[in-house]
C-alpha cells in the first residue's frame, strides 16, 4: 500500500467508516437489506459491508487483534460449512436470512479478505489466519461449483467468482483449484471474443469498475504462472478502459444497469481516474461512501498515482460498441450533447423481466445528454389501477419487484433502433399482451426542465416536437405505431406533460379503466434528432422543416402476416440526405433471427 492510499483509506474510515455501528460482530446497516429474506427486517446486518470495515480497520491498525477476531467470527457464521449443504461454501448476505438469497454474496463477502490477504499479508494478524483460511477453503468449494457449469452471460458475478478461485489457490496453495479457475478463464475469453458479454454489463459504469476489480485479482493472482492467459486478461481490461475513456465523464448513453433514474450527467466513479481521465471528484463520491468500493484503490494504486492525463479525444465522434453478437451500443458525441441507442434490446432473450429480476427496469437502452443539463431517455409507464411501474425505474421501488406488471406472465417486450450519428429511429414493442393495466404508455422523460417546448410542422407536415436549450435543440416526432384496439400502424398523437419541473413525451398505447390488455401487438415508435448549435426555437423550427419521414408497412409474400405481423421500415431525411433508416420484421423478432 503506498502512501497515497493509505491517505485515502484513512480518510475513508474517518469520514464513514469509523461512524459504522457494529452489533455483535456484524455492522448494522440501519435499513432492511436487498434480498426478500432480509428486506422484511428493520434493520439488517450486512456481511459485505462488515468485510470490509474488517480489511481497512486491519490494515490501518484501527481495529485490534480481539475486535478483528470477533468480526471474523461473525462473519463465519455466514457461511455454510456443512459439505453435505447443497449450499455448501456460499454465504447468507446478512444475519437476518436463513439461505443463500443472493449468489453474488460469496464473492462480495470473501473478496476484501482476499485482497488483504494478496496485497497485505503482513497486517494480518497470526491469530485470525486460521480462520480467514477455513473461510477460503470452504469459499473455494463454492466458486469451484459456480463455475462447473458457468453462467457466461452475467459478467460481473462468473468473473468475479472464478478471479476468487484463482485467488485462493494461490493464497492457499491449492493446484486443482488453480486448474479450474484457469480453464474457466479460457472458457470465458473465448466466449467473451467470440460473442460478446451476456447481457451488456460492458456498457454499465457501476459494474465495469466490479468486473475490473475482478480482472485485476486473476491477473496478479496468475503472476509468472500463466503470462499468455496474463496477457489477455490485460487485453480485456484495456477494452473496458477504452470504452470508459470514451465517454470522458458523462454518462454512458445508452446504459444497462444503471441507476441513474434522475438523468445526472456525471455519475462519480473511479473508474474515470483509472482510466487516465482528470475527472475532479471527492473519496466519498467516488466509493458511494462505501468502504467495499475503497478496495479499488489499492487494486489501481498504480494508475492512480499516475499524474498524467491521457489525451482527449476528437469531437465531434462516433463508436459503436459491441455487446453481444451483433448487438452494439451505439453513440455519438458534439460539442454540447450526445446520443445513444443499443440496435436490440434485450441483447439477450430471457434477460428483460421476471417477477424478480430482469434488465430492462435499469437499463436505457435509448438516452440522450445536454451538457450543463440532464440525461433523458425513453421509458415504459404502467399503471395497474393500484401502482404505477416503469422501466427504467428508481431502485428503491423496483429492486425487489422489477417487472412491468404484477402478473407473472409477461409480454416479449422488445427494442429495435437505428442511429447514425445525431439521428436515431427506434420501434419499442410487446407481443402476446395479456396483462391488467388502466395506462399503458411509452414516454420520453427528461428531468429538471427548464426550456422552451414547441410543436411545428416538418418538410412532409408530420409534427415533430421541439426542446430548445440554450445551445442546441432536440426534436422528436412519433413513427407509426398500434395502440391497444388497433390492428394496422398510424401516427399517434404526443401528449406533452410538466409534472414540477419533470417533462414527458408521452404515446399513449392505453388509458381507460383497469382490464385485462388483450392483443397480438403493441407498438410505438420515435424519431429523435439532436441539433447542435441551434440556439432559437426559430433556427430549430427551420431545421425542422428540412426532416421528413417515409414509413412504409407491407407483406414480402413468403410468410403470413396479419396488419400488425407486417414488415415495417421507416427512413429519416434531411432534404435529400438520409441521416437513418429502420427495417422491423415482426416475425424475425419474435423468432430470434433478428
Amino acid at each position: 500500500m503506498n502512501i497515497l492510499t493509505d491517505q485515502v483509506w484513512r480518510e475513508m474510515w474517518e469520514q464513514y467508516g469509523s461512524k459504522l455501528k457494529v452489533e455483535d460482530g456484524l455492522v448494522n446497516t440501519g435499513k432492511p437489506g436487498h434480498t426478500a429474506e432480509a428486506s422484511k427486517a428493520q434493520e439488517a446486518h450486512c456481511g459485505r459491508t462488515t468485510a470490509a470495515y474488517y480489511v481497512v480497520g486491519i490494515a490501518l491498525g484501527e481495529l485490534d487483534e480481539e475486535q478483528g477476531l470477533h468480526i471474523l467470527e461473525s462473519l463465519a457464521a455466514l457461511q455454510f460449512t456443512d459439505k453435505q449443504d447443497p449450499q455448501y461454501g456460499g454465504f447468507r448476505w446478512y444475519r437476518e436470512e436463513t439461505r443463500v438469497n443472493d449468489s453474488n454474496a460469496a464473492f462480495f463477502i470473501l473478496m476484501p479478505l482476499v485482497v488483504l490477504r494478496l496485497y497485505l499479508e503482513d497486517r494480518v494478524p497470526a491469530a485470525h489466519r486460521e480462520l480467514l483460511d477455513q473461510m477460503m477453503d470452504h469459499g473455494a468449494a463454492w466458486f469451484e461449483h459456480e463455475l462447473k457449469e458457468p453462467i457466461f452471460y452475467y459478467t460481473n458475478k462468473i468473473v468475479s467468482d472464478g478471479a476468487l478461485l484463482l485467488a485462493i489457490a494461490r493464497i492457499r496453495r491449492l493446484p486443482h483449484c488453480a486448474q479450474a479457475g484457469i480453464a474457466f478463464f479460457e472458457q470465458w475469453l473465448e466466449y467473451t471474443q467470440q460473442r460478446g458479454w451476456g447481457w451488456g454489463e460492458n456498457i454499465s459504469l457501476i459494474y465495469i469498475q466490479i468486473t475490473m476489480n475482478a480482472l485485476r485479482i486473476t491477473s496478479v493472482s496468475l503472476q509468472a504462472d500463466n503470462p499468455e492467459l496474463q496477457e489477455r486478461i490485460q487485453s480485456i481490461m484495456e477494452v473496458l478502459v477504452n470504452y470508459v475513456r470514451f465517454h470522458d465523464g458523462f454518462e454512458f448513453v445508452p446504459a444497462i444497469r444503471s441507476y441513474n433514474t434522475q438523468g445526472e450527467l456525471h455519475p462519480s466513479s473511479l473508474m474515470w481516474r483509472i482510466a487516465g481521465l482528470g475527472v475532479p471528484s471527492s473519496v466519498e463520491a467516488e466509493t458511494g461512501g462505501s468502504l467495499w468500493n475503497g478496495l479499488s484503490y489499492l487494486l489501481f494504486e498504480e494508475e492512480l498515482q499516475k499524474e498524467s492525463e491521457v489525451s482527449k479525444l476528437p469531437i465531434p465522434r462516433s463508436h459503436a460498441e459491441r455487446i453481444m453478437d451483433s448487438s452494439c451500443a451505439n453513440t455519438w458525441i458534439g460539442v454540447t450533447g450526445r446520443l445513444g441507442s443499443i440496435d436490440r434490446f434485450p441483447v439477450i432473450a430471457g434477460s428483460y423481466q421476471w417477477s424478480t429480476w430482469g434488465l430492462a427496469w435499469q437499463s436505457y437502452p435509448v438516452s440522450l445528454a445536454v451538457e450543463g443539463h440532464q440525461v433523458s431517455y425513453l421509458r415504459w409507464y404502467a399503471h395497474d389501477g393500484e401502482r404505477v411501474r416503469t422501466h427504467p425505474a428508481s431502485y428503491q421501488k423496483a429492486y425487489l419487484g422489477p417487472a412491468l406488471f404484477k402478473e407473472t406472465w409477461y409480454p416479449d417486450t422488445q427494442l429495435r433502433s437505428a442511429q447514425q450519428n445525431h439521428a436515431v429511429l427506434v420501434v419499442r414493442s410487446m407481443s402476446r399482451v395479456h396483462n391488467e393495466a388502466s395506462e399503458l404508455t411509452d414516454e420520453w422523460v427528461v428531468n429538471r426542465w427548464s426550456g422552451e417546448v414547441r410543436t411545428v410542422a416538418g418538410a412532409d407536415g408530420r409534427q415533430w416536437t421541439i426542446l430548445q436549450y440554450p445551445h442546441s435543440a432536440v426534436l422528436i416526432t412519433p413513427l407509426q405505431g398500434i395502440a391497444f384496439g388497433e390492428a394496422a400502424r398510424q401516427v399517434p398523437v404526443i401528449h406533452l406533460v410538466l409534472d414540477g419541473d419533470t417533462l414527458r413525451l408521452r404515446q399513449i398505447l392505453y388509458a381507460g379503466e383497469t382490464k385485462l390488455i388483450q392483443q397480438a401487438r403493441l407498438e410505438a415508435g420515435w424519431a429523435i434528432y439532436y441539433a447542435e448549435g441551434i440556439s432559437s426555437v426559430s433556427k430549430a423550427t427551420a431545421v425542422a422543416a428540412r426532416l421528413s419521414l417515409v414509413e412504409a408497412s407491407y407483406k414480402d409474400g413468403e410468410v403470413p402476416r396479419e396488419s400488425y405481423m407486417e414488415i415495417r421500415s421507416a427512413t429519416l431525411f434531411e432534404g435529400d440526405t438520409k441521416l437513418a433508416e429502420l427495417v422491423v420484421d415482426p416475425h424475425k423478432i419474435e423468432s430470434g433471427e433478428a
